[in-house]
């Protein structure tokens, strides 16, 4: 036969153009005088095809043809093609086994080439490194960022726009978990997508969605995550895709679950574990199974999750060497125990869950989840038997949750964390503590985009602020546990993160500004600024306003802490070596706090105003403002027009 269909087919593939591949394919498949490398060529572009369009199964199938054939023929390159190819489809087929041994055969034939084309080998060497990637993510291995950003590197030198856009849309999804920079990643992927949508790559409506939804699940803006989980999921039931299809339902039920919503939660896990059941693989069907289980027990329906941990009992009975899935038998179990009524159940899922934490060898969502219900079960006991040794107990494991979080990334949980240990804190009069914990939780919580979560700390820390007097009060009256346990709130903040519930925002009111002070470091004040000049201070009461600003200075230096009290207002401070920046107001911090840290940072940038303050401190003069205009139009822009952008609640 003429060679041209199979020549414009791999035209057409380097183009990006893989549904006009199969089109033309589908015209020639069947033709009786193939020869066997011309059938080599098909069952590639065919697999390849069907592995841009997400349909696994086809992949492998054609992929499996194309090794055999290519081994006959020794024809090396195409080998690894194949092999590559077998490994992608089997990974996402759940077959991890086979994926990895397809990826070692790969690269001991790489190793083996010798006298072929510069950018043959490049190419083949960026897809090792890209699907090496890939396993690392079903691993949760840190190397596959390190291999993502290799073959992109490679991917972009060799010019293929298809290539880059899926090294690209690998490298988004490591860098959403594995970098701190959420922003930086949505940049990223804005511009895989632009590529995407410039080559009419399918991934634009699939993986890129799924992880323009990561991104905003994690930030804590769960409407737009939940948006583009659904738009992700659309190719993947039109091509009925198991495992995607499993996986990104159980991102919408728990996008869900975090919402509140736990009836959605459930349709979206029920429909997941209809198709888990249908596949071969008993991880993805205990991964799904214990999910439901967590669920089912939050929504009180213990009958059902009873039948669901009988499933889950034979699959871990035949997966005896299976770690991870004796882990989510256990947890369940566990689970399930916890929420009877009896004692005695109560006493049992406490060893259930001890057993998973003293055995620590798989750190993943389900430790997780052990470490969080054994601190509930033992605040119940807490609260119940007034025994302080409990409390030490309690934090042992608090600092297991922080050290696994940190290492998994889970920054919800890890802010969310150091709230709770701020509230232990307060159970033992640590109020110092407790308002470090706080400010340290903040910071993670803006870090990573979680406006809400940090709108919701920053109240909290506000109202522990106004409520200090009362706390010394109970100190100095030895009051009982009961009350602490009650003022703290810290039952409700264990249910919040168990349930993975993030809560609406709190009613955040805009500050009234008083004044911005700048004060050096031995605290002589270099500028002063009344928004009001009814709120200026008589001397009395300013000398002890400066005493309180002094003490301030110390415990943001030394103390890690970002706001004070003076009488009926709050303080927040900055340090911009070498001066302390002050802004006293009434109201709520957290817009204050963005405010007070916008305008420290566009102190530097001006040079006037800089070179002017630094005169002025190394002279032991103070500024006023008429002084320098400009100082003016900053303070005026950020502190009364409020013209400047600040992080708002989702």
């Amino acid at each position: 036969m003429s060679l041209n269909e199979l020549i414009k087919a791999k035209e057409l593939f380097e183009c990006g153009n893989f549904e006009d591949v199969l089109l033309l394919l589908k015209k020639v498949e069947n033709r009786e005088d193939l020869i066997n490398r011309d059938k080599l060529t098909l069952n590639l572009l065919k697999s390849s095809a069907y592995y841009r369009f997400r349909e696994d199964p086809k992949c492998l199938e054609y992929a499996q043809k194309a090794y055999k054939l290519s081994k006959n023929l020794g024809l090396k390159l195409n080998s690894i093609d194949a092999l590559l190819n077998i490994a992608w489809a089997s990974l996402w087929l759940g077959n991890f086994e086979k994926a990895f041994e397809s990826v070692l055969k790969s690269e001991n034939i790489y190793k083996s080439l010798k006298d072929y084309d510069e950018i043959d080998v490049l190419s083949r060497k960026a897809a090792i490194l890209f699907i090496k990637s890939c396993a690392c993510w079903f691993t949760a291995k840190m190397d596959g960022l390190k291999f993502a950003e290799e073959s992109l590197k490679l991917r972009q030198k060799i010019g293929k726009k298809y290539e880059i856009v899926e090294s690209y849309s690998m490298l988004c999804g490591f860098s959403t978990y594995f970098q701190e920079d959420l922003d930086y990643t949505l940049k990223l992927l804005e511009k895989c997508q632009n590529l995407a949508i410039e080559i009419n790559h399918p991934w634009m409506n699939s993986f890129n969605p799924k992880n323009f939804g990561d991104i905003y699940y994690i930030k804590g803006d769960l409407e737009k995550a939940l948006s583009y989980y659904k738009k992700a999921i659309k190719p993947f039931e039109e091509t009925n895709n198991s495992f995607p299809m499993i996986t990104t339902l159980g991102e919408i039920g728990n996008t869900y679950r975090e919402m509140g919503k736990i009836n959605q939660c459930l349709i979206q896990l029920r429909k997941s574990y209809k198709i888990a059941v249908k596949t071969e693989n008993n991880w993805i069907k205990s991964e799904v199974i214990a999910d439901l289980i967590e669920i089912i027990i939050i929504n009180n329906e213990v009958k059902e999750a009873q039948r669901y941990l009988k499933e889950l009992e034979i699959i871990s009975r035949q997966e005896t060497d299976n770690r991870r899935i004796k882990q989510s038998y256990l947890i369940s179990k566990a689970l399930i125990l916890k929420s009877s009524p009896r004692f005695n159940n109560l006493v049992k899922a406490q060893q259930t869950l001890k057993l998973i934490i003293d055995n620590g060898s798989i750190k993943n969502e389900s430790f997780i989840i052990a470490l969080l219900n054994q601190c509930e079960i033992l605040l119940r006991e807490l609260n119940i038997t007034h025994n302080i040794q409990i409390i030490d107990e309690i934090r042992d494991h608090i600092e297991k949750l922080l050290k696994i979080t940190k290492k998994l990334r889970s920054y919800w949980i890890l802010a969310e964390t150091y709230v709770l240990q701020a509230k232990l804190a307060l159970l033992t009069f640590n109020l110092k503590g407790a308002r470090k914990l706080l400010t340290k939780a903040q910071k993670i919580a803006e870090e990573y985009g979680m406006y809400r979560l940090a709108a919701k700390i920053s109240y909290q820390h506000d109202d522990l602020l106004r409520k200090l007097k009362i706390w010394k009060n109970l100190r100095d009256s030895k009051s009982s546990l009961t009350e602490r346990f009650t003022l703290t709130n810290i039952n409700k903040q264990m249910t919040y993160m168990i349930q993975k519930r993030r809560i609406e925002a709190p009613p955040i009111i805009e500050e009234q500004p008083i004044i911005i002070l700048i004060t050096s470091q031995d605290g002589n004040v270099i500028f002063t600024h009344y928004f009001n000049q009814k709120t200026q201070f008589n001397s009395d009461l300013f000398a002890g306003f400066i005493s309180t600003i002094n003490i301030f200075m110390k415990e943001v230096f030394s103390e890690e802490l970002d706001r004070a009290m003076f009488g009926n207002y709050t303080l927040l401070m900055k340090y911009l070596q070498p001066f302390y920046i002050t802004y006293v107001f009434n109201g709520d911090s957290y817009y204050a706090h963005q405010r007070i840290k916008y305008f420290t940072e566009s102190l530097k940038k001006q040079e006037i105003i800089w070179e002017k303050l630094l005169t002025n401190c190394e002279k032991g003069k103070s500024v006023h403002i008429n002084d320098i205009p400009s100082l003016e139009s900053l303070i005026s822009n950020i502190f009364v027009y409020k013209n400047v952008e600040l992080d708002q609640l989702l």
